[in-house]
């Protein structure tokens, strides 16, 4: 079988993963690896401040350590991350979103879980170069949540009856 991805020097950041031939759409490509953590628990960013850590839906997680964890993040992904279950635990597998040509590098969105909005945009800045970047590599969904509830309570202070979400 022909090889699917390799790693290189990214334009994005450090090393990435790139195509190793054309890919088609849904193309199953490399699995997530790395230590596992139990629910709850997260790797010591003290020791070297770098982590690919994967939170997985069960609440358990992977701090990459594979070829799959070199993959970018990208405001407008070509690949994505999906969990399946496999020898008694969530696994994880990069999958191709549409059809990639080869060389091209393969980028998924990381939608990270980061708490506040000043973090997100100065610890975790995008510099995808995507035409809808969104400047960081946070969950925007969580931002927008917080935006309405604060706007809901202004409102709300406000003595006004109507209500903006």
């Amino acid at each position: 079988m022909a090889l699917k991805v390799v790693a290189r020097k990214s334009g994005l950041h450090g090393r990435g993963l790139f195509a190793a031939r054309d890919l088609v759409t849904g193309e199953r490509l490399i699995e997530y690896h790395g230590k596992r953590y139990e629910k709850g628990a997260l790797p010591d960013l003290e020791i070297d401040g770098v982590t690919k850590f994967l939170g997985l839906s069960d609440g358990t997680g992977i701090d990459g350590t594979g070829w799959a964890a070199l993959a970018n993040h990208g405001c407008e992904p070509n690949c994505e991350l999906r969990e399946h279950e496999g020898r008694g635990q969530l696994r994880a597998w990069l999958y191709t979103l549409r059809d990639i040509k080869q060389g091209e590098e393969l980028v998924w969105d990381y939608r990270l879980d980061v708490r506040s909005r000043k973090q997100a945009y100065s610890s975790w800045a995008c510099a995808c170069g995507a035409e809808n970047c969104r400047r960081t590599m946070a969950d925007p969904d969580r931002f927008k949540s917080t935006r309405n509830k604060v706007r809901e309570i202004a409102i709300a202070d406000g003595n006004s009856e109507h209500r903006i979400s």
